[in-house]
């Protein structure tokens, strides 16, 4: 099959999507351009409108998500990052004891098997997960059963946070800064080196097997990249929400065939442990505030399992430290990644 029929497989999904993706932006909808996409192509399958998305243009994208997510790191992180050793060993702790007690939810009052229950819960890295996922098994009942709690968390926590934050600080207004690259050779020649290393990167973790092999590969080349402040070129809006509208749409063509009363039910679940994984950040935030004095809100902002883009924003209106907040969702992020192959081997010997 050549690129061009890749691409005509993916027209109707990216269409349907496009359109979700604007209503999100209308309805102020967390992550628009990926869960707008998802929803839409979800509530198609209600009408009986089949879509497609093609694999082969599924791990490109994964890739330039990879880098899109590492882009808010610099060389100040060289410097700070030894004042965070124990907020680092708190997220770590947060993120283990989040993944054990969603897990236990999921397997004892849900009934979930376990590979379920454990993906259903993981308290974070929505992308990666639903990525690992959707390359590990093709049973849209299963599918459904960890997508659909995850995207919720992802919304439930990323609508709660600022109103949470309106109440402890008082209003401000919460605007994404614009990025407007100049486009000379300088740009060009650096995305070009940031996607062929992050490339060789993921071509070398898929020879050794390691699950979401493009994503993490854009995440620690670009990582180096940009804390080294060896590139400083970043990818466009434009580009950013292309990268997510197209995954969002991947997810929603996958996620057919549920009826309404599951979508609640599922939802449901993602309400809960988005409620426990909340208090378990506010948790290790006062305990991380009264032993090492790190600030509260700065602290619950970093370990809340939202959308990283989202909590930076934040953190920018309510002037807080948007290194400290992204480098701990980030941390977060590579503990999840890395726990996921061994998961995934865990089970498969079982």
């Amino acid at each position: 099959m050549t690129f061009i029929d890749e691409v005509k497989i993916c027209v109707k999904s990216v269409i349907i999507g496009f359109v979700g993706a604007q209503i999100g932006l209308m309805i102020n909808l967390p992550l628009p351009w990926l869960l707008g996409a998802m929803i839409a192509n979800l509530i198609c399958t209600f009408f009986g409108i089949k879509t497609q998305f093609s694999k082969k243009i599924f791990s490109p994208v994964l890739l330039l998500i990879g880098i899109i997510l590492a882009a808010s790191f610099n060389i100040t992180l060289i410097y700070k990052i030894h004042l965070w050793i124990y907020s680092s060993i708190g997220m770590i702790l947060c993120t283990l004891l989040g993944g054990i007690f969603t897990a236990i939810y999921f397997k004892k009052i849900c009934n979930y098997n376990k590979l379920d229950a454990i993906f259903a819960g993981l308290p974070g890295a929505f992308v990666p997960v639903s990525a690992s996922y959707l390359k590990l098994t093709n049973n849209k009942e299963s599918i459904n059963k960890v997508i659909i709690p995850q995207a919720t968390r992802v919304i439930f926590i990323v609508m709660f946070v600022p109103f949470f934050f309106v109440y402890e600080k008082g209003y401000e207004e919460i605007i994404s800064k614009e990025y407007n690259p100049i486009y000379n050779i300088k740009y060009f020649f650096e995305i070009f080196l940031l996607i062929i290393s992050s490339l060789l990167i993921s071509f070398l973790f898929k020879k050794i097997k390691i699950p979401s092999a493009p994503i993490l590969a854009g995440m620690i080349a670009a990582g180096i990249f940009y804390t080294f402040e060896i590139v400083d070129a970043r990818f466009s809006n434009n580009i950013i929400n292309i990268a997510f509208l197209l995954l969002g749409s991947s997810l929603g063509s996958r996620m057919s065939g549920l009826k309404f009363r599951e979508i609640i039910n599922y939802s449901g679940h993602g309400i809960v442990i988005s409620l426990l994984l909340i208090f378990l950040a506010m948790i290790f935030a006062y305990l991380l505030n009264i032993s090492t004095g790190l600030d509260f809100l700065a602290t619950f902002l970093s370990f809340a399992p939202g959308g990283i883009h989202e909590m930076i924003v934040i953190s920018v209106a309510y002037n807080i430290d948007p290194l400290f907040v992204s480098y701990h969702h980030f941390l977060r992020l590579f503990v999840i990644i890395f726990a996921i192959p061994i998961l995934i081997k865990i089970f498969l010997k079982n």
